[in-house]
């Protein structure tokens, strides 16, 4: 007896749910989507394109500029951006010094320059469509153009090839530790068949202490 009342309750009560789900429709709600949860991609350096200490990027162009912006280890730790800041054409700007500020869910993050040159043009892509910064860090996600104060010596110091592929590798392991140390295990629970990953946006998860720590351990900024 005691088995049907219960199976009756369960009844009654999913009942009243779809009657509210149908009732919900008809009246045009929408149900709230959940974000889905995705580990970081797997890591990979176009040819041609030269990586900073400060996770910031450079690729030489057809005339002599330099396009630059930030590796997608950085993109897929703050998960994409909601605004971002770039610096006037005409700016000066050197290695390790600021050249544009990422905004993400309250979050700035301070993107430094690769090399020394000036900004001679930006990426209105980026700036209309911030979210290109994470979809496409390496294309549609530049920030800016700088020329170069002395071509070789800009490039000289930069990681190229699979130089650059293995100390990126090394820097999402060394990433993934942080992030473990830092926040819940759930953030580095994705587990691949070559280990675990943290999800996009996982420096997000980060208080204030870690988040300051975060940009001073992978992208240091040095302030004129």
């Amino acid at each position: 007896m005691a088995g049907i009342i219960v199976l009756v309750s369960v009844f009654f009560f999913i009942s009243i749910e779809l009657i509210g789900l149908a009732i919900r429709k008809r009246r045009g709600e929408e149900q709230p989507e959940t974000a889905p949860i995705r580990p970081f991609s797997d890591i990979h350096v176009p040819r041609g394109l030269f990586l900073g200490e400060g996770h910031s990027w450079a690729r030489l162009t057809d005339s002599g500029e330099l396009r630059v912006g930030l590796d997608e280890l950085i993109a897929q730790a703050v998960g994409g951006a909601d605004k971002v800041e770039l610096p006037p054409v005409g700016t000066r700007v050197k290695v390790g010094e600021p050249l544009a500020t990422v905004h993400r869910l309250g979050r700035r993050f301070v993107a430094p320059s690769p090399v020394n040159g000036t900004v001679v043009s930006t990426n209105e892509t980026v700036r209309h469509v911030p979210s290109a910064l994470e979809a496409d860090p390496y294309g549609a996600g530049w920030l800016a153009m700088v020329w170069p104060d002395e071509h070789t010596e800009a490039l000289r110091s930069l990681k190229v090839g699979e130089r650059a592929v293995q100390w990126l590798k090394r820097e999402l392991e060394r990433f993934t530790e942080f992030v473990s140390q830092h926040t819940s295990p759930e953030l580095v629970g994705a587990t691949l068949p070559d280990g675990a990953r943290p999800v996009i946006g996982a420096a997000l998860a980060l208080d204030d202490e870690g988040w300051t720590e975060f940009q001073n351990q992978f992208s240091p900024v040095e302030h004129a």
